[in-house]
């Protein structure tokens, strides 16, 4: 079993791939949001590990080989319910994986 990404790097990695990559993958509108927004309502979380991946990205995967993070914005009630992107990243950090889903 590789080791586990604590949360504070899983973090790390999924913030730093989504900002690499929201540009061709966000509606100009959403990166526009997101920037204006991301201050004071920004959250980048890791959730439990998802089992239904294969439906979002057409590959079975361990959940528990993975860590899954979530950049958005939160509410007023502090949850999260503007999703810009689901990252899912291995914890095998020698050979590294990850799979995106983004805001439709």
């Amino acid at each position: 079993m590789p080791h586990q990404l604590d949360p504070d790097n899983a973090i790390d990695i999924a913030y730093d791939i989504f900002l690499e990559m929201a540009e061709e993958n966000l509606d100009p509108a959403d990166i526009l949001l997101f920037n204006l927004q991301f201050e004071e309502r920004g959250a980048v979380e890791m959730v439990e590990t998802a089992e239904n991946w294969d439906e979002e990205i057409g590959v079975l995967i361990d959940p528990q080989a993975y860590a899954e993070v979530w950049v958005g914005l939160v509410n007023a009630q502090d949850q999260m319910d503007d999703i810009f992107a689901k990252v899912l990243i291995s914890h095998d950090q020698e050979n590294p994986e990850y799979h995106i889903v983004w805001k439709k």
